[in-house]
């Protein structure tokens, strides 16, 4: 009797608390745990979220992002040049943070960047892809080192393969000249389609562009934003690649530059103006083999007209590429940064979102790259980087900042 009163007691408990009943419940970033509450050594009924770091809130789906460097990143929108028809200086679009191979102390960033000062407004067909370098850690400030492609190329997406020994590139694009003023062109007008090239070394030089998805149908919409992820691992090295794309479809390839093919559709609505509207996937799978994504959510669009702050972050999760896929309607993140001078600043857009992880073999996240727009701006953009959590600190102290690279007083 005693042990059916605590049953009964247990179940009265679980109703009346948040708890979780799987990891599911904890958006696969973290464990349904037993709680153990006021310094007991025994279990008590609730079982509750130990969140992974880089991770918190009751279900773990919400990145806990820490205070941004204002010089930090990539910004030049007021860069200047005879030969620019636009106002909008070097404006970027997100980023992706990749450490040097051979000089730990290095890092660069894939950039999309806008060319002739044409900005946001002018990404198609305006958007470049170039590399920029840091010295002083992977929070920038990152300088420019050289264009990778000219126009049209975008949606830059780049990994170090395990088994083929080099780079790819990933992006959305074709051949395009410059006619000496800025414009702009719709989807309708111009496809998106998504190629890949390769190096050996992070500098180049680059294969020419692959096409590998076209966005003629039946694939269209899903011919965008690509976010690839190598489905090597020590203890299976494969060739396998996994390409995550728009609406969160998800490809899979045996070889980086073969075939594509389809293997899943997400279930719920990804018409626009849905409340599961998204674009700008970033795919990974975690430590534990689950599968991740982190999309530009566009509910505030949906819901005012207009305006696209500053709910713009979803998490969603799957333990299998196939699903039953997982999308809690809650932000990850949102448009507003804290800086480390005590600032906060609401960008009007925050989009192309992309993490770094650790090297430990935890995969915890320590950056998120994104691209911002500040509030009455429509042409120029940059590229923000944000710590995440504390394990950056760590991470940061093995790369001493050389001292050339330090402000003067």
């Amino acid at each position: 009797m005693q042990i059916q009163n605590i049953v009964a007691l247990c179940a009265l408990i679980w109703w009346q608390v948040e708890a979780c009943t799987t990891d599911e419940d904890c958006s696969l970033n973290g464990i349904c745990t037993p709680h153990r509450g006021n310094g007991s050594k025994s279990p008590s009924c609730r079982r509750t979220c130990v969140c992974d770091p880089g991770w918190f809130g009751e279900d773990c789906g919400r990145l806990d992002l820490s205070p941004a460097k204002r010089d930090g990143g990539y910004n030049y929108t007021d860069a200047t040049s005879p030969s620019y028809y636009g106002a909008y200086g070097n404006s970027s679009w997100g980023g992706q943070i990749v450490q040097d191979l051979k000089d730990s102390t290095l890092f660069h960033l894939i950039v999309d960047q806008f060319a002739h000062g044409c900005g946001l407004t002018g990404w198609r067909p305006h958007s470049t892809i170039i590399r920029a370098e840091s010295r002083t850690g992977p929070q920038g400030p990152f300088h420019y080192a050289e264009t990778i492609a000219g126009t049209f190329r975008h949606n830059a997406y780049v990994f170090f393969s395990p088994w083929d020994r080099k780079y790819l590139l990933y992006s959305i694009g074709a051949n395009y000249t410059e006619q000496g003023k800025c414009q702009s062109f719709s989807y309708k007008q111009w496809p998106n389609n998504i190629s890949v090239s390769s190096a050996d070394d992070i500098r180049g030089p680059w294969s020419p562009f692959k096409l590998i998805l076209s966005s003629t149908p039946p694939l269209n919409p899903h011919s965008t934003n690509p976010a690839p992820w190598p489905l090597w691992s020590k203890e299976d090295p494969n060739s396998k690649i996994v390409l995550g794309v728009e609406d969160n479809a998800i490809f899979m390839g045996d070889t980086w530059d073969g075939n594509y093919t389809l293997v899943k559709v997400q279930d719920w609505n990804i018409t626009e103006y849905s409340p599961t509207w998204t674009e700008d996937t970033f795919l990974w799978r975690d430590k534990r083999g689950n599968w991740h994504a982190l999309d530009h959510w566009l509910i505030d669009l949906v819901e005012h007209p207009g305006q696209q702050w500053p709910r713009v972050g979803a998490h969603i999760f799957a333990r299998n590429l196939t699903g039953p896929w997982h999308f809690p309607l809650h932000e990850a993140y949102n448009s507003s940064v804290t800086f480390t001078d005590g600032s906060l600043q609401v960008f009007k857009r925050r989009e192309r979102p992309k993490l770094y992880f650790s090297d430990d073999g935890e995969l915890t996240p320590l950056y998120l790259t994104t691209g911002v727009q500040a509030m009455n701006q429509t042409g120029p953009s940059h590229t923000l980087i944000q710590p995440i959590g504390t394990k950056w600190k760590a991470y940061e102290a093995q790369f001493p900042i050389p001292a050339a690279s330090l402000p003067q007083r």
